[in-house]
């Protein structure tokens, strides 16, 4: 398959903000990363793009969508699924629509949720029966801090 020229982009981005069907509509040959398009001059992605040809420039506010195909590779372009939202409702929304990397989908975990259960049930403030934060991280090859972050909900808070 070749590559979409960028005059048929363009057309496809102005159609999905113009659509009038409730289905997703999608971009195809866009492997391995999200789709991307320009509007004015500015690259960006590309429900961002659909957002402002039909509205202008959302600035600092998130594009969201309302349904599941709204974000990776195969993103849906569909205007009537999205919707503006801040930081924290874009990762509430992440996390509802299961996008998000947090826990062992993280790139960097160092720890499985059963572990942060045991840390939590095993932790002891004062480090009675070798329970300290430092014994824990010891134990579970990570630093006293993460310890603290896991114990106080820092890190892992949706683990309750």
């Amino acid at each position: 398959m070749g590559q979409r020229s960028k005059g048929a982009l363009r057309a496809c981005l102005e159609a999905a903000a113009h659509a009038t069907t409730d289905e997703c509509i999608y971009l195809d040959q866009h492997k391995g990363f999200r789709p991307r398009g320009t509007v004015n001059g500015r690259r960006t992605t590309a429900s961002r793009a659909v957002w402002t040809i039909r509205h202008g420039d959302p600035g600092e506010q998130h594009v969201l969508h309302s349904c599941n195909g709204g974000s990776g590779e195969t993103g849906c372009i569909n205007i009537r699924h999205m919707y503006l939202g801040d930081d924290p409702q874009n990762s509430a929304a992440k996390i509802a629509a299961g996008r998000s990397n947090r826990g062992t989908r993280h790139g960097n975990h160092k720890l499985t949720g059963q572990q942060v259960a045991e840390i939590r049930r095993r932790y002891r403030p004062r480090g009675r029966n070798g329970n300290s934060g430092r014994a824990l991280a010891a134990e579970f090859g990570v630093s006293p801090t993460c310890i603290t972050h896991v114990v106080t909900g820092k890190r892992w808070d949706w683990l309750k």
